[in-house]
């Protein structure tokens, strides 16, 4: 069994994570609090390093919110997929609100991409590509406007 972790340790393993990528406060938690001497130690240690700039809930999430919607997914799924990083909902709103996407725009995207200019075949494939929006993050509205679409 590998010994603890002392502070001087854990600070050098978090800023090793760092420097691959951003993390959130609460992913670098999960991550290291079986790795800590003690949970308390592990705290000062992420409050230190947030304090010098290192670590960032906000700028994670700016990134975050870039790079999904750089892979069109919708609002509803990045919510619910910062949440699990636990993000708080007060900032991820905040964010959103910044970046102020064209979700109607994003979804058609995704449906040029995906499916290309074809149009579905019967009600059965139209359905499928709706599901398939739907489960991308996109309200079920953007999703009808996206397909163009008149199911009910």
């Amino acid at each position: 069994m590998k010994p603890l972790l002392d502070q001087q340790a854990l600070k050098n393993k978090v800023i090793a994570f760092l420097a691959r990528r951003e993390y959130s406060r609460a992913e670098l938690t999960l991550r290291l609090k079986s790795k800590a001497e003690s949970a308390q130690i592990l705290e000062d240690v992420l409050d230190e390093l947030e304090a010098a700039g290192y670590q960032s809930d906000r700028r994670f999430t700016e990134m975050f919110i870039r790079n999904r919607l750089g892979q069109f997914w919708g609002a509803e799924r990045i919510r619910y997929e910062l949440r699990q990083k636990g993000i708080c909902q007060s900032l991820v709103v905040e964010l959103l609100e910044e970046q102020s996407p064209d979700w109607n725009g994003l979804a058609r995207a995704l449906v040029e991409k995906r499916y290309g200019e074809t149009q579905p075949a019967d009600l059965k494939e139209q359905a499928k590509r709706l599901r398939y929006l739907v489960n991308h993050g996109f309200s079920y509205d953007q999703a009808q406007r996206a397909l163009k679409t008149d199911l009910p």
